[in-house]
């Protein structure tokens, strides 16, 4: 018999049902718009900030 997993698509957490999954996955904001703010040396940026549909904007830095 099969081992069945509930997983967030978004967090990839498992949960103990569907239903949860799905509250899960519906709780995770989405991003609106993201802007570079600096780049360092290769293609892509070192740091961004990103806005949600709520509004707020995070930065996040890359960790090496």
């Amino acid at each position: 018999m099969p081992i069945v997993q509930y997983k967030c698509s978004k967090c990839k957490m498992v949960r103990n049902s569907y239903k949860e999954a799905k509250k899960c996955e519906q709780s995770h904001l989405p991003a609106i718009s993201m802007r570079d703010v600096e780049y360092r040396v290769g293609a892509y940026p070192f740091r961004v900030i990103i806005t949600f549909s709520d509004g707020e904007e995070r930065e996040y830095i890359k960790q090496d």
